[in-house]
Formats: C-alpha cells, sequence, structure tokens
C-alpha cells in the first residue's frame, strides 16, 4: 500500500507540473528510490544462513554459492528467489509436478511411482552435526517405499537428468533431489556394483558432484577405497592388516598421461621451451602481498610449476606432494622448488581460499597470485579453461608439461615420473628418495597409526 500511494503521488506531481522538464526529473529520481528500496529489502545471499553450507571449505559449495549468485546477478532470478534457492527454504511444487508428468510421459517412471515420490517434498528435514556444520540427510518415506529393480537403471539416470536440471534452476533442492534418488537406488550393493556404478550413485546422492563436473574425483575416491579393502583382506590373510597406503607407491611415465588425453592440449611452454620469468604476488609468509619472480627465486634448482584456475584446487594433495620433495632433498644431493600459482580474476576469493588450506602446507611451497588474472603470464599462453598445467622444469628449460582437465588430481603417478626423470633416477631409485613418504592422506593416516602402534608397544 505504501509503494502504490507513492506512485499515486508521483502522477499527481507529473500532472500539476505539466509534464516539465523539472518535475520529470524529479519524478523519475523518486521512482527510482522506491525501486531501489525494494531491491535493497530483499534477503541478501549469505553463505551462513544456509544449514550445512561449506563455502569457503568445500569447492562444490562455492561452485553452488557462485552460480546462484551469477542468476541474481544477471537478473534471471530475484534477491529473494537466489536467498530461498540458497537457503534450500523449500522446492517449487507445482514445479516438480511438471517435471513428474514429463517423466511420466517418457515412461521414466509409472504415475503411480510418481505419487508415490512427490510427498517427499513436504516432509520435514533431519539433520546432524560435524565439526563443519550442520547438514541433512535424505528424507524417508513411511509407505510406498521403493522396491529394488522397480525402476530400471536407464530410466533412473533420465530421471536424475530431470532432477538435476531442476536443481540448478532452483525448483528443487538438493535433499529432495537425493531423497527421491535414495527411493530410486533401492537395494543398491556397493560392494558388488563395479566402480563406475558406485561412483553415480554417489553423484544421486550428492547433485553438487554433477554441478560442479566431480564425477571424476568421486570415481577415483571409489578406486582409492576399493583398493584398500582389497589390501585389508589381503594383509589379514597374511596376518598383517595392512590397509590402504600399503602398497607400493605409483610411479608412471610422463609420457603415458599425453597419451591418455582424448586430443592434445597445449598449454604454457612444451618441452625444449624456456622456462619464463614472471611476476606474481606472493600469498604466505613475511613477503605476503609482495610481488615476486618463481623462476629467479628457484635459481639453478629443479623446479615443479603447478599452475591452477582455482586457489583450493587439489586441496591438501599439494602439500603432500611438497613434503614428497623435501624426502627427496633430505636423502639426495637434488634440490627442487615448488611453486603454485592461482590464475584468477578473483584475487579477494583466491586469497581467502587460500587462507583455509595455508596451515596445512609445509612452509617451503610457495604459493602465488598470478598479476594477470585468469590468463596468466602472457608468455605462457596458458590455457584457462582447464584445470591445472604442471610444468617440470631443468636448467631453466621445461622437461615435463602436463595439462590436467579434471580434478582429479591427486593420482599424481605421471607427476612422480616426470620428477623421476628430472633427476635422471628410475622409479626404483625415486620410491627410496622418497622413503615412503605419504603422497596422499589415506597412506598419511596409515603411516600415522603405524607410528602410534610402536609408541605404544
Amino acid at each position: 500500500m505504501k509503494n502504490l500511494r507513492s506512485l499515486s503521488l508521483i502522477r499527481r506531481s507529473i500532472t500539476q507540473c505539466f509534464l516539465t522538464k523539472r518535475c520529470l526529473t524529479f519524478s523519475f529520481l523518486w521512482l527510482a528510490a522506491i525501486v531501489t528500496t525494494n531491491a535493497t529489502s530483499a534477503q541478501e545471499i549469505n553463505s551462513e544462513d544456509r544449514i550445512g553450507s561449506n563455502k569457503g571449505f568445500d569447492m562444490c559449495e562455492d561452485f553452488r554459492f557462485k552460480r546462484i549468485s551469477k542468476l541474481v546477478n544477471e537478473e534471471k532470478l530475484s534477491q529473494q528467489q537466489g536467498f530461498n534457492i540458497w537457503k534450500r527454504i523449500k522446492s517449487n511444487e507445482e514445479a516438480v509436478k511438471v517435471l513428474f508428468d514429463k517423466a511420466v510421459a517418457a515412461k521414466e517412471l509409472t504415475q503411480d511411482q510418481a505419487a508415490r515420490l512427490l510427498p517427499l517434498l513436504n516432509m520435514k528435514m533431519q539433520y546432524f552435526d560435524s565439526q563443519h556444520g550442520r547438514f541433512g540427510r535424505a528424507k524417508e518415506l513411511q509407505e510406498g517405499q521403493f522396491q529394488a529393480g522397480e525402476v530400471s537403471a536407464e530410466n533412473r539416470a533420465a530421471f536424475y537428468t530431470r532432477l538435476i536440471a531442476a536443481n540448478e534452476r532452483g525448483d528443487m533442492y538438493d535433499f529432495d533431489v537425493a531423497s527421491m534418488m535414495k527411493q530410486l537406488y533401492a537395494g543398491f550393493d556397493p560392494e558388488s556394483a563395479s566402480l563406475e556404478e558406485v561412483a553415480t550413485y554417489r553423484g544421486a546422492m550428492n547433485p553438487r558432484i554433477a554441478q560442479s563436473g566431480s564425477q571424476e574425483r568421486v570415481l577415483q575416491m571409489a578406486r582409492m577405497e576399493r583398493a584398500g579393502r582389497g589390501a585389508d583382506r589381503a594383509g589379514a590373510t597374511r596376518g598383517d592388516r595392512a590397509g590402504y597406503g600399503s602398497a607400493e607407491l605409483k610411479i608412471a611415465e610422463p609420457a603415458d598421461w599425453i597419451k591418455e588425453l582424448e586430443q592434445p592440449i597445449y598449454s604454457g611452454p612444451q618441452p625444449g621451451e624456456k622456462a619464463l620469468a614472471f611476476g606474481a604476488i606472493n600469498l604466505r609468509g613475511d613477503q605476503a602481498g609482495q610481488e615476486i619472480d618463481p623462476i629467479s627465486l628457484a635459481g639453478d634448482k629443479l623446479q615443479l610449476i603447478i599452475f591452477v584456475n582455482e586457489a583450493r584446487t587439489f586441496g591438501r594433495f599439494l602439500g603432500f606432494l611438497q613434503r614428497q620433495l623435501l624426502a627427496i632433498e633430505a636423502n639426495s644431493k637434488y634440490r627442487w622448488t615448488m611453486s603454485v600459482i592461482v590464475c584468477t580474476d578473483d584475487a579477494n576469493e583466491a586469497e581467502k581460499s587460500f587462507a583455509v588450506l595455508d596451515q596445512r602446507y609445509p612452509k617451503e611451497l610457495l604459493f602465488c597470485l598470478s598479476k594477470d588474472g585468469s590468463a596468466g603470464p602472457p608468455a605462457y599462453g596458458l590455457d584457462k579453461n582447464i584445470t591445472a598445467t604442471v610444468i617440470v622444469a631443468k636448467d631453466g628449460k621445461v622437461l615435463h608439461n602436463l595439462p590436467y582437465v579434471s580434478n582429479a588430481f591427486y593420482s599424481q603417478p605421471h607427476i612422480l615420473g616426470a620428477i623421476a626423470d628430472a633427476m635422471d633416477v628410475d622409479h626404483i631409485g625415486l620410491r627410496k628418495l622418497l622413503s615412503n613418504t605419504p603422497g596422499d592422506a589415506a597412506a598419511a593416516a596409515k603411516n600415522g597409526r603405524k607410528q602410534r602402534s610402536r609408541e605404544n608397544q
């Protein structure tokens, strides 16, 4: 009513002034003020307002926050709609009914199955608390539960595609998607399923995996876990619970990584080309905020240079890789320097994201922000559309260049192979230099358990 009265006053003022330029200007300014007031009265999107928010900790969460904010900025969603979607207040029941009608028409679901799923939307959420916040659980039907094999894998996949699209539009919130998919996966046995099926199942339980393109990462984790269970069983047979991380560290030829790519990717200087100097902003230590040249700082050391487009890309893995280089230095004459360069147009976000991981990295790891935004150093010709470019340099020249297009980066055999080549040692020799230094969190945890066991004996 207040807005209607304001608009009425505007019209009366315009009439009384006979549409003079002065009155028109005043009227438009008044109207603009009203519109601005209404816009700012809408609820602002705040990462802390959402149950289970891991923003600043979880890369998928950061992705989702940016996507919703972008839809609001592009005026595809109102600010209030964006807030409601972010906070997951409620799915749009009418939009979901339309989605169900389309799924039934496409014979992905029967009418009865759609009717049995619909009550999930209005069920209350159940939550659990963890060290990273409060999270929701998938809802469970009180009656009409689905039976194993009731919906074929093909129809399940097609229906999930619809749910993901609805989730991206903001019509459905994550836990409703997961709750419905849990019903469609009734009877699923991860132990007997293939690794690909396990990864698909886990993706269905978390829509953000599909939205952030993290499927390959989930598949890699499934491989690691299954390998660990296999090692556990083998260890039990020997009377030694070896577990994941006890198997021989895998090292691969870097050339094999290039062969595995679907098509050649050229990002950064290629083998044989010079590793040129470039400027970057240091994010760590006493020199934080100062411009440095990672190439010049390395001097005559062997260099491992990693260009990434997100400060949180690969997370803790970079710390493990740095520790492996420190082990090599401690056990040999070889000296290494490792630098990570974040290439992004959002410097503030990069610094904030890095702060979460700073304490996890050895102080020897050089972490910088590119001066030249997402394109990186102009002389390097980086492909900003890929996740990372890993360069191993020796005597001022590039020895190996490994482009990474996904986040499945903490499987590092090919990087270790490039490191071995730079030192002219074979893979057996490199394993000796690494001296059982873990390359991942699982192996580190295993080593820690062994150490504590020895101390308690």
